[in-house]
């Protein structure tokens, strides 16, 4: 129990000192944007770059993507950026505690809010109940799983490590939201450790199935759940943290 709360009180530390609503790392004025559009190649991004997601941006089967500690990419609103590893694909984004990965809205200071982008989905082969499920509002359809089968359980789709999400989870297609981050279908040998997500439109963190673990997990200020799971999510998460605003939910809160 010690152990536990010396582990959440320091998670909400670096939470609060790392997210202001307010000072969210900022888009310089004059700064040149590195646009990432349609299906990525295997590449590196780089912390001495500014990224953009336009549109729905995706990693396929056998590309990996990335990610240099420090790295900030901004999701744009106009466009619904939203990024999307999809089967196969691979995500590699190991922050530090000194220098996390971001991943926020490109609206200027003091006008971001939730729902600005799409968020990061995630999405592999493990066991699901469903057949063939698919993510609301990504277009065309994607989908995740394989129906009750353990054959890719253990299967990997990268690994991140101190890792902030922010001001995402927008409204793709009429009542289909994603959120902060969303798995669908991701095995246990992805690796998630102090990750947050913060101001989310919709969930924090939501699992459709799959066997991903999770550990050292903070969700601050959503609009919907913080930690939601379907599709027979069979992973754990150890060291979870919600804070919530109390002036701020949807209708099922």
């Amino acid at each position: 129990m010690k152990q536990l709360l010396s582990m959440l009180a320091l998670a909400t530390l670096v939470s609060f000192s790392a997210c202001k609503k307010d000072d969210p790392d900022p888009i310089d004025p004059g700064t040149t944007l590195t646009k990432l559009t349609g299906n990525l190649a295997t590449q590196t991004l780089t912390k001495n770059k500014k990224y953009l997601i336009e549109g729905q941006v995706f990693v396929r089967d056998g590309q990996t993507l990335t990610i240099e500690p420090g790295t900030v990419i901004f999701g744009d609103k106009r466009t619904k950026g939203t990024l999307i590893i999809d089967k196969g694909g691979r995500i590699v984004a190991n922050g530090t505690e000194a220098e996390p990965i971001v991943m926020t809205s490109n609206q200027e200071e003091g006008v971001r809010d939730r729902g600005d982008w799409g968020g990061l989905v995630i999405l592999g082969r493990a066991n699901c109940n469903q057949p063939d499920p698919s993510v609301e509002g990504i277009t065309p359809a994607v989908t995740f799983g394989t129906l009750n089968s353990t054959q890719f359980d253990d299967e990997s789709s990268g690994s991140l490590r101190y890792v902030r999400v922010e001001f995402a989870g927008i409204e793709l297609t009429p009542n289909n939201e994603t959120n902060s981050i969303t798995m669908g279908g991701v095995g246990r040998g992805t690796v998630m450790e102090y990750c947050m997500v913060s101001f989310g439109g919709d969930d924090g963190f939501e699992w459709f199935g799959g066997t991903i673990n999770g550990k050292y997990l903070v969700s601050f200020c959503t609009w919907d759940d913080d930690f939601d799971v379907d599709f027979g999510w069979s992973g754990n998460v150890q060291y979870g943290l919600a804070v919530r605003y109390p002036s701020f939910a949807d209708q099922s809160q």
